[in-house]
């Protein structure tokens, strides 16, 4: 680890031990979900994508050249990750789950370092690296194999702002070119990390000195090229799924509404992560004066006023500040997505925010002596030791698919994860009644779902009832006439027009939520 804002450095012993210890803690707190199965698209990306099997140069080809085969995702690098591990672990779930265990361990040294940078003590990058590392956001970029991709993005854009500030203090070509090839990769591994280049264009601002700005924003044009390429087509990867989803609340005014509900949420989260829920999709707001409009307003408010504050009294806390908010700013539905919520989302932005408050708590205990630094350490365990208990009990969530699907559809039943989560998991274990009620109750929310149409359609057909099948799978390639398993829906059709079936509607009854 090298040298701080203030000169120091970890010898390679320390690093190493700290790099030990971070690793073993992950380990320890996530233990519980390892046990679990393939859950929800870890299917699609890895036991039935067909890409995997194929001999090393076509493979490498389908997941890096056709970027649109699975799931309507363009992420390069997350796909050469999966071929790798593939390739190393086969269909045992285990190692993967260790792996992203270990990813974000390594994402937590990635925080610290770049903390040191940022401007934190020694101490105070420690301690939000402790809290991040135990986090109970976690569990879920941990728990589900696919999203080892949240876990790569986040890290790389860590040591890309960590490279990136020590390129602004002594500018080199060699540390330019890592914080650009880091960033490269945190957005080829998800498109997610797009406000990267605008962020550390900040950072000019903020740790730069004057001048920075004007002297380093060409600096920046390579990284925001790949950026705009990323989102470009990441776009277009989604509309071979269909599109993007349609605004929430019916237009751009009920996504309005609700975005305070949904941006308090994530703060809320920060410091109290005690009900997270695989896919969170509330009820529409009633109106400018629903409380859940008026008292997140409200709340937000406040944070805004104290965040602002803090960034006053010292110029690179408005680095944390703009890291959480922007890195939310992908999910804050500026583009429709599917799910409004999800825990993971918190995952990339909770860096900065943890930043802010370790920064703004630590300087004011520093002042009134070894007192108040004590008190604050034994307040900083007691939270982290929260914090990891919670962890460990929502990684035991991630081992049993059904429940957590479970789970959410009682927390949340206008929404669709839950329902279609469940339904697939149902339908693995043969209950294909069960499966094909469930993804009833998620088309009732959404009747224009092209991937649950072709899961209803695969039910359908399981329980012999083809013309519903032959129907649901029609819809789903009307929608989205290359999605991922297309090929299959068109042979299958063309299979059941030839038999002299007929299509059936299959939709949700009214009563269903």
């Amino acid at each position: 680890m090298e040298a701080g804002p203030h000169g120091d450095r970890l010898s390679f012993r320390a690093a190493a031990g700290l790099a030990l210890v971070a690793c073993a803690v992950a380990l320890l707190v996530h233990r519980p979900g390892f046990g679990g199965p393939f859950v929800s698209d870890d299917v699609l990306y890895l036991e039935h994508n067909p890409a995997l099997a194929l001999p090393i140069g076509a493979a490498l080809h389908k997941v890096v050249l056709e970027p649109y085969y699975v799931l309507g995702n363009w992420s390069p690098v997350h796909e050469l990750f999966l071929l790798a591990e593939w390739r190393a672990f086969g269909a045992d779930p285990l190692p993967y789950r260790i792996v992203n265990a270990l990813l974000h361990a390594a994402t937590t040294l990635a925080m610290i370092a770049a903390g040191r940078r940022v401007g934190l003590s020694r101490a105070g990058a420690l301690a939000a690296g402790a809290l991040f590392l135990v986090h109970p956001v976690a569990a879920e970029p941990v728990g589900w194999i696919n999203q080892s991709k949240t876990l790569l993005s986040v890290g790389f854009a860590l040591v890309a702002l960590e490279r990136w500030l020590v390129h602004l203090e002594q500018p080199s070509r060699a540390r330019l070119a890592a914080a650009t090839v880091a960033g490269a990769i945190a957005l080829l591994a998800k498109p997610a990390a797009i406000p990267l280049p605008a962020l550390l264009l900040l950072a000019a601002w903020t740790h730069g000195g004057p001048g920075a700005l004007r002297r380093v924003w060409l600096d920046l044009l390579p990284l925001a090229a790949i950026g705009a390429v990323a989102f470009a087509l990441g776009l277009v990867a989604q509309a071979t799924q269909g599109g993007v989803a349609p605004w929430f609340g019916g237009g751009p005014l009920g996504t309005l509404q609700i975005l305070p509900w949904l941006l308090w949420r994530y703060v809320r989260l920060v410091f109290a992560p005690f009900d997270l829920v695989h896919g969170v999709h509330p009820e529409p707001i009633q109106g400018w004066t629903d409380d859940r409009f008026v008292w997140p307003l409200a709340a937000l408010a406040a944070v805004a006023l104290l965040a602002v504050r803090a960034a006053r009294a010292r110029r690179e806390r408005w680095l944390g500040i703009a890291w959480f908010v922007g890195m939310l700013l992908p999910v804050l539905q500026v583009v429709p997505m599917i799910n409004l919520f999800a825990d993971r989302y918190l995952y990339a932005a909770l860096p900065g925010a943890l930043w802010v408050i370790v920064d703004s708590v630590e300087a004011p205990a520093r002042r009134r002596g070894p007192g108040a630094l004590h008190a604050l350490f034994g307040v900083t365990a007691l939270v982290a030791v929260l914090f990891a208990g919670y962890a460990n009990g929502r990684a035991r969530k991630w081992a049993d698919p059904e429940q957590l699907y479970r789970e959410a559809t009682i927390a949340y039943p206008q929404g669709r994860a839950g329902w279609t989560g469940l339904g697939a998991e149902l339908h693995k274990r043969g209950d294909l009644a069960g499966a094909a009620e469930d993804y009833l109750h998620s088309l009732a929310v959404f009747r224009d779902d092209a991937q649950v149409r072709h899961l209803l359609g695969r039910v359908r057909l399981a329980q012999g009832r083809k013309g519903e099948a032959l129907y649901d799978l029609e819809l789903s390639l009307r929608l989205a006439p290359e999605h991922h398993d297309a090929a299959w829906s068109r042979k299958t059709v063309s299979a059941l027009h030839e038999q002299g079936v007929d299509p059936t509607p299959d939709e949700p009854t009214p009563a269903a939520p």
